[in-house]
């Protein structure tokens, strides 16, 4: 076992090696924990400058182990997952693998890797909550992604019928083009019990259209900024009788979000 060992190792080193090219072996574990992503997210991610980033991937593209799949996003190839999983074969602990990540739902589709599926599971999440019209300027904000990766993902989708591009006017009756969840995207969310959940939550629904927002967190996130950046000048103007009757409306509406975000969060269980 340590002679085998010791071969995967030296295979290894002699594939990345691991006294130089620590980054290199950064931006695999990061892919392959995280699935395609975008220059700025991996030096996020990594904790590295974008050129560096970018030194590292273009080596990594010259060994055959990660693949531009399309603008500045980037995948494993089939080499670079053979060589995590014998690195992975003796330390399981130590590298997360996408195929043992656990997002707590089945994939929905045949898709190539369970990031895939997690994303999917988001935007139609998002879409559910906004009339099956996805928010894109937003989602790219919710999910943590850039917008590179996003339209990666919806062109993805897209091909796949889950969504649509559509023409729609908007409030000045010009045409402007939106992704709606198509009906086998609907079905498909049918299928999924925290979905159907997510639509009929009324409450969660109602929160939303009140703080703007396109997901419970980001609800609650301006809900506790508001009322922490209101509630010192409530405090201070307390004595003048104007801001008395906003300081009860103020109240009013602290215990009423409260309980509209308490019954959402209920109701989504």
């Amino acid at each position: 076992m340590s002679y085998n060992m010791f071969d995967i190792l030296r295979e290894l080193d002699s594939i990345v090696d691991f006294a130089r090219a620590k980054l290199q072996w950064d931006i695999l574990f990061f892919i392959n924990s995280k699935g395609p992503s975008s220059v700025s997210e991996i030096a996020e991610g990594t904790s590295n400058s974008k050129k560096a980033v970018i030194d590292a991937i273009r080596k990594l593209i010259e060994k055959e182990l990660i693949i531009k799949v399309k603008y500045d996003v980037y995948d494993l190839s089939d080499k670079g997952k053979q060589v995590l999983n014998k690195l992975n074969s003796f330390t399981s602990h130590t590298i997360p693998s996408q195929n043992d990540v656990d997002y707590n739902n089945k994939a929905l589709v045949n898709i190539e890797n369970p990031s895939q599926n997690f994303y999917l599971l988001e935007l139609i999440k998002i879409s559910l909550l906004n009339n099956d019209i996805l928010p894109v300027d937003k989602a790219y904000k919710e999910l943590g992604i850039s917008k590179q990766t996003l339209k990666y993902y919806l062109e993805l989708f897209i091909k796949k019928k889950i969504f649509k591009k559509v023409n729609k006017k908007n409030l000045l009756g010009k045409n402007t083009q939106c992704i709606v969840l198509t009906n086998e995207g609907r079905k498909m969310a049918y299928k999924v019990p925290s979905l159907i959940k997510i639509k009929n939550n009324l409450f969660l629904r109602l929160l939303l259209k009140m703080t703007f927002s396109i997901s419970y967190e980001s609800a609650l996130v301006k809900l506790m900024v508001f009322f922490a950046l209101s509630s010192p000048i409530i405090i201070y103007y307390d004595g003048d009788e104007p801001i008395r009757e906003l300081g009860i409306l103020w109240l009013y509406m602290l215990v009423f979000t409260s309980l509209l975000s308490i019954f959402a969060y209920l109701t989504m269980r």
